[in-house]
């Protein structure tokens, strides 16, 4: 596999842009025996677009982690997250995007991972990808309004290609992924052994099926999901740390806080206060 076609634009989207579309804040493509990288943070979410070739994606801080990623195959980028990425020795073709915006909510729920499953397998490369890409290093190249709102259509294009050409299993959704049904019942007092039966597995079988997704163990998945939803009330409500530790599956408040604490790095007030959308009166 040789290089060609490199090419990286970086861009400031208007802060109302962000608000209201999935906003583009850089795209690029290169190819070949790149080389790996290691604990980085992005300020903003992003996605790898991995069309062929093999390689790994790892988190360090506050879980451990390490993933295989074959193409096609899509690696998922949070906030904040300490990670890396790269392919093995025989190199790979990426194509990458910087995006935020509220509305990516809704693509999540169809099926595209995110901060619980960073790599996901797609059943097919991705359909128009380098058209796509066309259009959005045109867009992110140019300045002002439209070339904005061009490089916002673009991505989301993009990202429902990417759904598109997910593996059916990944892409789930609420039809009942063996992740997505964990998921759901997160809140829920059970033991590794109720949950597998709930799916039809045994312990074993579902703590493999859940390695494999997401990298963890199944306990170690329903903390994520709980203090992933902690974060969201924390931020969009004004309820109360023991109410949101109640609906996110811990009885003791002082509990919830510590492994919030120790998990994210923040107590729960301190992430509010940084992290707020709802305004007290």
């Amino acid at each position: 596999m040789t290089a060609q076609g490199s090419w990286s634009h970086y861009a400031s989207p208007r802060h109302a842009l962000r608000r209201l579309l999935v906003s583009c804040h850089g795209a690029g493509e290169q190819s070949g025996p790149l080389r790996p990288f290691s604990r980085r943070a992005l300020p903003t979410r992003g996605l790898v677009y991995v069309s062929e070739g093999r390689g790994t994606y790892e988190e360090y801080e506050p879980r451990s982690l390490r993933l295989p990623v074959e193409g096609p195959a899509v690696i998922w980028l949070t906030p904040g997250v300490r990670h890396g990425y790269g392919p093995d020795a025989g190199g790979w073709s990426e194509h990458w995007i910087l995006f935020e915006g509220e509305p990516f909510a809704a693509f999540e729920g169809t099926g595209l991972g995110g901060r619980l499953r960073p790599v996901q397998s797609l059943a097919r490369p991705v359909d128009e990808a380098e058209a796509l890409f066309g259009e959005l290093r045109e867009a992110v190249a140019a300045v002002g309004p439209r070339s904005e709102v061009a490089a916002s259509v673009a991505a989301q294009r993009l990202l429902l290609a990417i759904l598109d050409a997910l593996d059916p299993v990944e892409a789930a959704g609420e039809g009942g992924s063996v992740v997505d049904l964990i998921a759901r019942d997160a809140a829920r007092s059970l033991s590794v052994a109720d949950r597998a039966g709930g799916v039809g597995l045994t312990a074993r079988e579902l703590g493999e099926a859940v390695r494999t997704a997401t990298g963890l163990t199944v306990n170690d998945f329903v903390i994520e999901v709980r203090l992933t939803r902690a974060q969201t009330l924390l931020a969009e409500t004004r309820l109360d740390v023991g109410q949101i530790a109640a609906q996110v599956g811990y009885e003791d408040a002082a509990y919830f806080s510590r492994i919030f604490s120790r998990r994210t790095g923040v107590s729960p007030s301190v992430f509010r206060r940084q992290q707020a959308r709802v305004q007290n009166d």
